[in-house]
């Protein structure tokens, strides 16, 4: 019995002892079974590749009686009974271990009847049972009242004892998964499969000018394997048939202006069923050039690589001039100019507010004609006084503020950069 305030379980006794029954364990996973290369000759064989069954979970335990006590008389607070013990989880069954896949070489069809496989999965184990949750102690007297003097004047006090909750029962556990049926690959050759190599990756300055193959086996999925083998036969009903190898050539035809030495970045290659070479550039480039497909040879001709961190370094130079002469400088750091086609798009916007939160009007949004842009190698000067806006609005002493964004291309690639600026005219 304890003090409402306090909420705990009551006597020494109970909060010595453990309240909630323990979990069950979870039973084991059941083993998969290994794989298997076998010929076929016309003999006879039997092969066993099942999974074995997982363990069953274990019980969980009962929740743990508590002791009550007698319930103390004219406690001057309220008093709640013990709670009983929540009963333990039953443990989870094991998962059944897979099903082995079978690999068959064989020179005549006929002879797969001769395969009798057992590639079943194992079973998955049982969830073990729930603990049952104990009863909570019980009150003697729900209420009661004391009487409290001091100084002569005495009044009454009334209290409340409140039963203690009952156990919750314990989840039972989950049963396990069955294990999955094993798959049949079938070869109708009886030599070995030929080395393949159908992925390489290297860097870019090892791959230029020179050639590397690569090589691929290529397989069928199919259904009924059953009908194949011997009756009776256990296995996953698809199954992969061999259906022959192919062999490709790659080589990087390096015509950039660059040194190929100076890219160590790694170009990944794939060589797809259908044949094609799928070529996976570094992403931190972009490419000028074409694939070119020459009966067993695919040639990727490389005529030009930019860093793609070099495409947006242009930075805002020099804005100067009012009315019909106002223009802006753009310069480009990174200095690819001479390789990128460059366009210009501004949003051109004045004020006549004086107040602490300045407002803008936009005057003009639209692209830059190519008759007002000047380059002079990586400078670019933007004759913006000769846009169609009111001269007024491009006097000296306006407030003005100008956005401009600048198109960066390269082939199929493109990039935008945005500049601002604020000020006077």
């Amino acid at each position: 019995w304890v003090s409402l305030a306090a909420i705990d379980v009551c006597g020494s006794a109970a909060l010595a002892s453990h309240q909630f029954g323990r979990n069950g364990r979870a039973g084991r996973n059941g083993r998969d079974s290994a794989n298997q290369t076998v010929r076929a000759a016309g003999d006879p064989v039997r092969i066993d590749l099942a999974g074995t069954d997982g363990e069953d979970g274990g019980y969980g335990e009962d929740g743990e009686w508590v002791r009550c006590r007698r319930q103390p008389r004219n406690e001057r607070r309220n008093l709640r009974a013990a709670a009983g013990g929540n009963g333990g989880h039953g443990g989870d069954g094991g998962r059944g271990g897979n099903g082995g896949h079978l690999t068959i070489h064989y020179a005549n069809s006929n002879e797969l009847r001769q395969v009798f496989v057992t590639a079943a999965g194992g079973r998955g184990g049982r969830g073990g049972r729930s603990g049952n949750g104990t009863n909570g102690c019980d009150c003697h007297d729900n209420r009661w009242t004391v009487e409290v003097c001091k100084d002569g004047t005495c009044h009454n006090e009334e209290y409340q004892c409140y039963d203690g909750h009952d156990g919750t029962d314990g989840r039972n556990g989950r049963n396990g998964e069955g294990g999955s049926l094993g798959e049949l690959v079938l070869i109708n050759q009886l030599e070995p499969l030929p080395q393949e190599a159908p992925e390489q990756s290297q860097t870019v300055s090892s791959l230029a000018n020179q050639t590397v193959t690569l090589s691929r086996n290529l397989w069928d999925t199919r259904n009924n394997a059953k009908n194949l083998l011997a009756s009776g036969s256990t296995v996953a009903s698809s199954y992969r048939f061999y259906t022959g190898h192919i062999e490709r050539q790659f080589t990087l035809d390096w015509q950039a202006p660059q040194a190929a030495q100076t890219f160590t970045e790694s170009l990944d290659l794939e060589l797809r069923p259908s044949g094609q070479v799928n070529v996976d550039f570094p992403e931190a480039y972009w490419l000028l050039g074409e694939i070119i497909e020459q009966e067993t040879l695919t040639t990727y001709r490389v005529d030009g690589i930019v860093p793609v961190a070099e495409v947006a370094q242009l930075a805002l130079g020099r804005v100067a001039g009012r009315s019909r002469t106002f223009e802006v400088n753009v310069v480009d750091l990174a200095q690819r100019s001479d390789v990128l086609e460059t366009q210009f798009e501004v949003r051109y916007s004045t004020s006549n507010d004086d107040g602490r939160r300045r407002r803008y009007e936009l005057e003009f949004d639209g692209p830059v004609p190519a008759d007002l842009i000047v380059q002079d190698h990586n400078r670019f000067t933007l004759a913006l006084g000769r846009l169609p806006i009111r001269s007024q609005l491009l006097s000296g002493g306006t407030r003005a503020q100008g956005e401009l964004t600048i198109i960066r291309s390269y082939g199929n690639n493109s990039a935008e950069q945005t500049l601002t600026w604020t000020g006077e005219i």
